[in-house]
Order: structure tokens, then sequence, then C-alpha cells
């Protein structure tokens, strides 16, 4: 079963819930953020701390 849940506050793709489980991440105040760009997210901030 897949069921809307919402929409990715980085980039605006739709967010899906496939069988009971979210297809991103539920962030503060139930913004939510797609997995791809999460991984991005982290990805950037991690290269940002190596660089400091």
């Amino acid at each position: 079963m897949r069921e809307y849940v919402g929409v990715c506050v980085e980039c605006g793709a739709e967010v899906y819930c496939h069988d009971g489980f979210i297809g991103g991440i539920v962030l503060e105040k139930g913004k939510l953020i797609c997995f791809p760009c999460s991984e991005a997210k982290e990805k950037k901030e991690t290269n940002d701390e190596i660089e400091e």
C-alpha cells in the first residue's frame, strides 16, 4: 500500500508511506525531507566539518 504523506522541504518531491515505512525523514514541526536530500545534506555537512 502506498499513501501520500507530504512534500520534501528541500526539493518539493512528493513523499509517500510504503506499507508503513515513510520514504523520508520527519523533521521538527512535522516537516519532511526525502532520503536523497537528506543524504546530500548529511554528506555536505560532513565535508564542511572536514574542511574546518
